[in-house]
């Protein structure tokens, strides 16, 4: 599917989860490309210049069809907890109403899938969030069944300013020296999506009429192994030597997973930061060797990336700013 001429968007934007790390690029990166753009929040935050806030409850289709009216199109970057994502979007499938809804999925929709994984294969998820994810797909395919548009982008590990999960938590890892070259626990394929990337491949979503009803796999095209991500972030942060995991260190990790999560939400409610815990399924991923297929992006949404080299050394220096 060749990417074609764009097509101009006169009526606003609609960011949904404007709030969030992806959510905030998002709506930077919409009114920096001179779209109309509206932030989608359940609160009121500060905002680029002239963008508009619409407070709403992403779970309330009553509250989503207020928020919508004056807007032609929807960006879909609510993240949390899956039920309440999945909830979201049942809200936004049944407001929507034709208007065109780039939706952001996840790489953990194909779950323990290894080797190339184009947009055709199996969705099958091994765990709650990719779970939602999945599903959050397929009540959008019946709402384009239905009439409605929708574009759905599956993105790999985001990274860049802002990101806890994929910038923040593993730069404090590499300094505490609980994460390092992991062996060959961490030759899995280390799908990152840089933000701004997944900003470009919306705005791209958004302007051409074509790439509705496609599902898109956006990531690095290049990726490495999670060993040299660690080698290059640690570089970055000055966490330098890196130094070798032992098995028996991450078999310890392993089982100190839960209770450090208990601990995680209790800290978080008394605002004290806890050691991060490294859940079995994330040592999972390190191992994954899983690379996803980008041509279909490529082809279909043509969008700019940045180089990887880049999108580290401004996530590392987002990183040392807030540290």
């Amino acid at each position: 599917m060749p990417a074609s001429a764009t097509e101009p968007l006169p009526q606003p934007v609609l960011v949904l989860g404007a709030g969030g790390f992806i959510g905030r690029h998002m709506v930077a990166g919409l009114a920096a490309a001179g779209l109309p753009v509206l932030a989608g929040l359940r609160r009121p935050a500060d905002l680029p210049a002239g963008v508009e806030a619409r407070l709403l409850d992403a779970t309330r289709p009553d509250s989503l069809a207020a928020a919508q009216e004056g807007v032609g199109a929807v960006v879909n970057c609510v993240a949390g907890d899956p039920a309440a994502m999945l909830e979201g979007v049942r809200a936004l499938a049944s407001s929507a109403g034709p208007r065109r809804i780039v939706h952001l999925s996840s790489m953990a929709v194909y779950g323990a899938a290894t080797g190339l994984v184009d947009e055709s294969a199996p969705l099958a998820p091994d765990g709650a969030y990719g779970e939602s994810k999945a599903e959050a797909e397929r009540r959008l395919r019946e709402h384009a069944a239905g009439g409605g548009q929708v574009v759905m982008l599956r993105p790999g590990c985001v990274h860049g300013p802002g990101s806890e999960g994929w910038t923040a938590r593993p730069a404090r890892l590499l300094r505490a020296g609980r994460l390092g070259d992991l062996g060959p626990g961490g030759d899995g394929t280390c799908n990152l999506t840089a933000v701004a990337d997944l900003v470009a491949a919306a705005i791209a979503a958004l302007r051409r009429p074509e790439a509705t009803g496609e599902a898109f796999n956006v990531s690095d095209p290049d990726p490495g192994d999670w060993n040299a991500y660690f080698l290059c972030l640690a570089r970055a942060i000055g966490a330098t030597p890196l130094r070798r995991i032992p098995g028996w260190q991450l078999k310890a990790e392993k089982l100190a997973a839960y209770p450090l999560k208990v601990a995680e939400i209790g800290g978080r409610r008394a605002r004290i930061r806890t050691p991060d815990p490294m859940p079995p399924s994330l040592l999972r991923l390190f191992g994954q060797e899983i690379t996803l297929d980008h041509r279909r992006a490529d082809a279909g949404l043509g969008f700019p990336r940045t180089p990887p080299d880049r999108a580290i050394a401004e996530a590392a220096a987002w990183f040392l700013r807030a540290a």
